[in-house]
């Protein structure tokens, strides 16, 4: 078994998979292999390539945060480090301290040494770190949770995972403890309570803790069948019981990964060992070296957990953020990362910064706007991102945003366009690419191959992947499309995970019969052979900013409006909100358009109408009304319609856009409706948070 990286290759741009011969079947397309390394495998799991890192490390900085100053009451301006060396001691130390719980009991009468589950409830920090890598030495099983989570979500993920253990902070162990008092956690046994902010260095090794911090939570926890600890109670009992790791196989559950859906409860993806080893491996074919990475990304989502995985193996070290996302520029500032792994939602403010400077008046505006043409220029001829001149008098101020030194920006778990990302890459002189994953992979599935300017696709598979597409006739889409096959993406590889803990028959949907995994997104192959995605299979759509919005339901909920006949709720992954297309009800819509226009129109006059359909002020009062529908039904936020055109002419079996069953054609209408869909969205979202919509 080798735990080396393997060499560096070449990815050509002109055809980045290749199909296999012969590969074809019936309502799929051929299956495509990477043209770079159709084949690549390897038998070793996260543990042995993040125990390779370390031997090659040791005395480096891995692990760093800014230390919360109780007398200042706040963040001190530098990070602090932990080597290679030092989080391998602590990690140890931990995982030997849980054993010994194990051992004595308190975990439950059936635990053994291993494979059980320890859950972590935190903002990103060390200690995150720490706990995976000791559940992984021993192997045990990680569960993470979103640090937004209401007490119900929570309740069930700590309960479904069968979780013995939490780590977490004292912001929730008060809801922990009425959960586990109302008897809805009879498995979890102990609770491992860190400080709100991590201290210095020179603190957390001299193990000082408030005495009187937990004692409220101990006496209430002692009725619920629990017991408190606290971090260095954890590291003090295992330095003295230091016990030998006791690694996972490949196909051991390293950890659960609950996906987040609109309806029901989430599912746990398995996360083996084996698929992190893959992981870390195969990433090296595409970026290497000791980079600094930011940690703000939830480390519950496989995103962030993937992230700071590869940064690891090649030697890297993670900079954990203070926790307020408002100063995440104040800690990019004090860490200067080179790598920052972020999401449309970020990048898209980054880049309405500076079209909005650009489009400015003056002088200013316009040397931005002659800067920012000659760096495009470059890099459509040649992939040239600097520029002698401009970088030094206009861009590393922009660049100083991010802290001055990132080299590499990735952007995953939502859609990106082209023309931002090649905004980012001439604005910050960096490596920005747009990868493509979900949960159930490792969030490992496509990436833009180095140096391809050619935008608007998620890039290739990785080396030793295999990728086909399924025909969707009834939206379409076939592998006989020209110019390009299209269907829904299939994908396999050692990161396929084998199902979802304890529900078989969602597995069953998500996985086929020869092992490949059902994304539910649908591709077209593009002429240079990458993966372009073009549609979802489902009415399930990912907004923007990462939010999954249930577009039939929706529909029916809006469809309470007396002043609607029909209505099509549109969003789409490159926008963080949704818009809507309604025809009006003429009877309920003519006494709203008097009104609002101060004179007389009948419900007759359909020319009237339909110039009332396009004054502002009746959109908005229209709007008002599906705003009340969301407020009525509770809907999140993001489940809002927060933009609208209205029209008389009705949607029809006569003009395609209804079915037989009177059901909208989607797809149809968004088509029919394109340049009014663009419009709305052209002028912003209205302000719906309170009182009438403003347009």
């Amino acid at each position: 078994m080798t735990t080396d990286l393997p060499p560096e290759i070449a990815f050509p741009l002109d055809k980045q998979m290749l199909p296999v011969p012969g590969s074809k079947q019936p309502g799929f397309s051929a299956i495509y292999k990477s043209a770079a390394q159709p084949d690549f495998s390897t038998n070793c799991t996260v543990y042995e390539t993040l125990l390779r890192a370390k031997e090659e490390n040791l005395k480096d900085d891995l692990a760093g945060w800014r230390p919360w100053n109780p007398i200042t009451k706040d963040f001190e301006k530098h990070f602090e480090w932990y080597s290679y060396e030092e989080v391998e001691e602590e990690r140890t130390a931990i995982g030997s301290g849980l054993g010994a719980l194990a051992k004595q009991g308190v975990l439950g009468s059936d635990v053994g040494p291993s494979e059980w589950t320890v859950g972590i409830w935190t903002l990103n920090r060390p200690e995150f770190m720490i706990v995976d890598l000791a559940n992984l030495a021993y192997n045990r099983r990680t569960v993470s949770l979103y640090e937004t989570y209401d007490a119900a979500s929570a309740q069930y993920i700590i309960d479904h995972a069968e979780t013995r253990i939490l780590f977490t902070t004292p912001n929730h162990v008060g809801v922990t403890l009425a959960a586990a008092q109302a008897g809805k956690l009879p498995l979890l046994k102990a609770i491992v309570i860190l400080d709100a902010f991590r201290p210095s260095k020179e603190t957390v090794k001299a193990g000082v803790v408030d005495p009187q911090r937990d004692l409220l939570a101990k006496e209430w926890a002692k009725s619920c069948g629990i017991q408190i600890f606290n971090w260095f109670e954890i590291l003090d009992l295992g330095r003295k019981n230091l016990a030998a790791h006791t690694p996972p196989k490949p196909e051991s559950i390293h950890s659960f990964c609950y996906t987040s859906g609109t309806t029901g409860n989430p599912k746990a993806a398995i996360i083996t060992a084996g698929m992190g080893g893959y992981v870390t491996t195969t990433m090296a074919f595409h970026k290497r070296g000791k980079f600094t990475v930011i940690s703000y990304l939830p480390t519950a989502h496989i995103y962030a957990r993937l992230c700071e995985i590869v940064v690891v193996r090649t030697g890297g070290r993670v900079g954990y953020f203070c926790g307020d996302t408002t100063r995440l520029m104040e800690d990019m500032a004090i860490l200067k990362p080179e790598m920052f792994p972020s999401v449309p939602r970020v990048l898209n403010r980054v880049a309405a910064l500076v079209q909005a400077q650009a489009a400015g008046p003056g002088l200013k505006g316009a040397l931005l706007r002659k800067a920012l043409a000659a760096k495009i220029a470059n890099h459509d001829r040649d992939g040239t991102l600097t520029h002698a001149l401009y970088d030094r008098l206009i861009f590393s101020k922009v660049k100083a945003v991010l802290g001055g030194n990132v080299q590499y920006i990735t952007s995953g778990s939502a859609p990106i366009r082209g023309d931002v990302l090649k905004l980012l890459r001439v604005v910050l002189s960096c490596d920005v690419r747009e990868g493509y994953g979900q949960t159930e992979n490792y969030g490992f599935c496509t990436v833009m191959s180095p140096n391809d300017t050619s935008l608007g696709s998620v890039g290739a598979i990785y080396p030793g992947m295999e990728l086909k597409l399924r025909d969707v006739p009834d939206m379409g889409y076939t592998s006989e499309d020209k110019p390009f096959p299209r269907g829904e993406v299939l994908v396999k590889s050692q990161c396929t995970f084998p199902g979802y803990y304890k529900d078989d028959a969602k597995t069953k949907e998500a996985l086929t019969e020869d092992g490949f995994l059902r994304t539910g997104d649908i591709a077209a192959i593009d002429e240079f052979n990458r993966v372009k995605i073009v549609d979802r299979v489902k009415s399930l759509l990912k907004l923007s900013q990462g939010e999954y919005v249930a577009i039939d339901s929706l529909s029916e909920f809006y469809g309470q409006n007396p002043l609607a006949a029909q209505l099509l709720v549109h969003g789409d992954s490159f926008r963080d909100y949704l818009i809507g297309i309604s025809v009006p009800e003429p009877t309920t819509f003519a006494p709203l358009a008097s009104k609002i226009l101060g004179r007389q129109i009948s419900a007759e006059d359909t020319t009237a109408l339909q110039e009332a359909c396009k004054d502002d002020k009746v959109v908005a009062a229209y709007l008002d009304q599906y705003t009340k529908i969301a407020r009525s039904n509770k809907l999140k936020g993001y489940e809002y319609i927060k933009g609208l055109y209205l029209t008389m002419d009705p949607f029809s079996v006569e003009n395609g856009l209804l079915t037989p069953t009177f059901k909208v054609k989607r797809h149809e209408a968004v088509k029919q409706f394109k340049d009014q869909i663009e419009a709305v969205y052209a002028k912003g979202p209205a302000e719906v948070s309170s009182g009438r919509p403003k347009l």
